[in-house]
């Protein structure tokens, strides 16, 4: 991958605990950096020999996975973007993977991913209102109505994780069109749930 429009940014700005020293627009600039590249190699779908464009889409989307794997969110966000919309005669859509990967930015401060996956989002964040505690919430961790979504989002993530046991590595050493069963993934992280949002709400009010 070419950096050189990337030369101020390092792994580091992209993986930080907490939410608010993540720059917001230099994640979706190095994320449309990423996405041009790809927007580039679909040009010459017409041009290269089929197993040949194949083979380079491969390699593209193992370069974005060897970034993720080594912490650079906006690469693990652009993951979630590419296996939810898959690519067509290429990679289904993969929404296991997409949602894997997802959570893993959001744990790591990503907002772009919050935005994609908004609705696997929804019940938390109905959760934490029927909960009658979001006054609580707000002046505990010094929120606003712009902020509290991220907050309540990237803090549910990191507690799924840990109770999901997703990891980083074992996602990323995946085969790229690995199938996945998501009606498991769906039961496994409803599951989940049952132990999570009662510690997410003990955590944060």
């Amino acid at each position: 991958m070419d950096y050189s429009n990337l030369i101020d940014f390092k792994a580091e700005d992209f993986n930080k605990a907490d939410l608010f020293e993540v720059d917001y627009d230099n994640q979706r600039v190095f994320f449309n950096v990423i996405k041009d590249e790809f927007t580039e190699l679909n040009q010459q779908e017409d041009i290269l020999p089929v197993d040949l464009f194949a083979q380079k889409y491969g390699r593209k989307i193992m370069d974005v996975i060897e970034m993720a794997a080594g912490g650079i969110v906006p690469a693990q966000d652009f993951l979630c973007y590419l296996y939810k919309r898959g690519i067509e005669d290429l990679m289904e859509p993969n929404l296991t993977r997409a949602h894997e990967w997802g959570i893993l930015a959001v744990s790591n401060g990503s907002k772009l991913s919050i935005e994609r996956l908004r609705l696997f989002f929804e019940p938390v964040f109905d959760f934490i209102i029927d909960s009658k505690k979001v006054e609580d919430i707000v002046e505990k961790n010094k929120l606003n109505d712009e902020n509290i979504s991220d907050f309540i989002a990237q803090n549910y993530c990191i507690l799924l994780i840990e109770e999901m046991k997703i990891d980083l590595l074992t996602v990323a050493k995946k085969p790229i069109d690995q199938k996945e069963n998501f009606i498991k993934f769906s039961h496994d992280y409803k599951e989940a749930n049952k132990k999570v949002l009662p510690r997410l709400l003990e955590l944060i009010a």
